[in-house]
């Protein structure tokens, strides 16, 4: 049996114009980052990949 095919949210207008916006303030943030930035966000980096690699091997995942 097919499954419906769920509608697709779409922004127009005002909301579509502030969501642009926004997504281009935040990828200049992102562009123009400051080393000590760059490097704080390397280390969650790595955080996070150790967490994803103890959950994966918990779940014997990967690596086997």
């Amino acid at each position: 049996m097919a499954l419906p095919i769920a509608s697709i949210p779409v922004l127009t207008g005002e909301v579509a114009q502030r969501f642009e916006a926004e997504a281009q303030a935040t990828y200049q943030r992102y562009l123009n980052r400051t080393e000590e930035e760059k490097k704080a966000q390397a280390e969650i980096m790595k955080k996070k990949f150790a967490e994803l690699h103890e959950m994966l091997a918990k779940a014997h995942w990967g690596n086997e």
